[in-house]
């Protein structure tokens, strides 16, 4: 039988108590809702959980924090608020149980205090890494201020109860979340982790088996990586990588001559071009696939052959409207320093500020490379033009229909990123035993 505690000189009323309930209860309910959306975003769908921008909890979630508490405890951090909300809401309630039994608590209710604080110390923690992203994520906000409202209750409204017994509330507290925690522990462990191929040194350096950049050279045979892989992928991600194998065996394949600049190894094994638009969200988050691969991906395994394809009619004939004078800028821009160090940083800078960029940026962020002027003059030579042209004619020669395009050793294929990593591995070869295990191909996918 637990021994009761002393009641407290500070008796919390009936209401504030199931204030606290509700508000625990609330929280629960929203990190349900966010973990669903996390297991929506690792199955490659589009999440609701924010206003305009349907990446923005996804980012957060793939971000350098909530990544590590997703592989070290293997909960996500939605999980995590899950755990935490299940105990803000059970130990106001059971104290408020108690008390109308006349068995008041004191312990109960400095661990609904201490609880407070934990989910203080979470949230900031949460809103620096948002703002590091940056992103907002409207699901993570409405978290917040329910939790706001639950300390200000228990840390303000509750100050002159103090924090009686506070060892042993201390442990409830722990207790109380650590229970719900081991609940929740087998949907965490069916909860996939982060994109391996989008953003930093993630679970990709993971997928390659530890090997340094000397390791092998990848192949057919080149050990049990794509199998894993492969093996690792939630259904709906096996089913995308099928239909893009099935695309890219059926895909064009057309001459299109030697590259003008190449990223990478020229007798790499594997060669990726790619026609992109500065504006264009997608080859955004192409560029940082691709970035990612060059770190994680043995030397030599691949090459990148970057292209233009600017969708503004100023410098596409095969685009009607010319309201956009950066998207040219930019691509001619990115032609004048082609071969040049830093190249594809600059790309990665162009896009990083995509939305907002102006002629301005696109000179300026190109200043450590290549002064203002001696790129205006570039920019207006009839020969970058021309560069310009065989890049948008190539592209069209490939049917173009949206950018962007993605071409695997001069095949038409496909940017989804689990797609391009194990053609990295193979070496471009699509006989590897693993993909004998992935479901029929759907050949009407539409697929970026």
């Amino acid at each position: 039988m637990t021994k009761p505690g002393p009641p407290t000189a500070f008796p919390p009323s009936p209401a504030s108590l199931a204030a606290l309930a509700a508000l625990g209860g609330g929280a629960a309910l929203v990190s349900l809702f966010l973990w669903g959306e996390l297991v929506l975003a690792r199955a490659g769908g589009a999440t609701s959980c924010a206003l305009s921008d349907p990446e923005a909890c996804a980012r957060l979630w793939d971000g350098a924090l909530a990544s590590t508490i997703h592989r070290v405890t293997v909960l996500p951090v939605a999980g995590w608020g899950l755990a935490w909300a299940l105990a803000a809401a059970v130990l106001p309630l059971v104290a408020l149980v108690r008390a109308a039994e006349g068995r008041p608590r004191a312990d109960l209710l400095s661990a609904a205090r201490i609880t407070a604080a934990a989910g203080v110390v979470a949230v900031l923690m949460l809103m620096a890494a948002a703002v590091q992203a940056p992103t907002f994520c409207m699901g993570c906000f409405f978290i917040y201020v329910l939790v706001s409202g639950y300390a200000g209750i228990a840390l303000l409204g509750w100050r002159a109860l103090g924090l009686p017994q506070r060892g042993r509330a201390a442990l409830i507290s722990l207790a109380a979340v650590a229970i719900a925690a081991l609940v929740l522990l087998y949907p965490g462990l069916k909860t996939g982790s982060a994109n391996p191929l989008v953003g930093g040194r993630s679970a990709a350096n993971q997928l390659v088996g530890g090997r340094s950049a000397s390791g092998t050279a990848a192949g057919p045979e080149a050990n049990d990586d794509v199998s894993r892989f492969v093996a690792s992928l939630a259904p709906p991600l096996r089913q995308k990588l099928a239909d893009s194998l099935h695309q890219y065996r059926q895909g064009i394949a057309v001459p299109s001559g030697p590259p003008r600049t190449l990223i990478g190894s020229a007798s790499a094994p594997l060669r990726i071009t790619d026609f992109t638009d500065i504006r264009c969200g997608h080859c955004a988050e192409l560029h940082e696939t691709l970035a990612a691969l060059e770190r994680e991906a043995p030397a030599g395994s691949f090459s990148v052959e970057p292209r233009q394809f600017p969708l503004d009619g100023e410098c596409n004939p095969y685009v009607r409207r010319a309201q956009d004078p950066v998207r040219c800028l930019a691509a001619r821009a990115r032609i004048c320093v082609e071969g040049r160090p830093g190249a594809s940083a600059y790309a990665g800078r162009l896009f990083g500020k995509q939305e907002t960029l102006s002629t301005v940026d696109v000179y300026a962020m190109a200043e450590a490379m290549m002064p203002r002027r001696e790129l205006e003059a570039c920019v207006g030579r009839a020969e970058t033009s021309e560069k310009l042209q065989s890049d948008i004619e190539l592209a069209a020669r490939y049917q173009i229909d949206g950018t962007p395009l993605v071409l695997v050793n001069g095949r038409k294929a496909t940017s989804f990123p689990p797609f391009l990593y194990v053609m990295v591995l193979t070496g471009g070869h699509t006989d590897h035993p693993a993909f004998a295990t992935l479901p029929a191909a759907n050949p009407s996918a539409q697929l970026p």
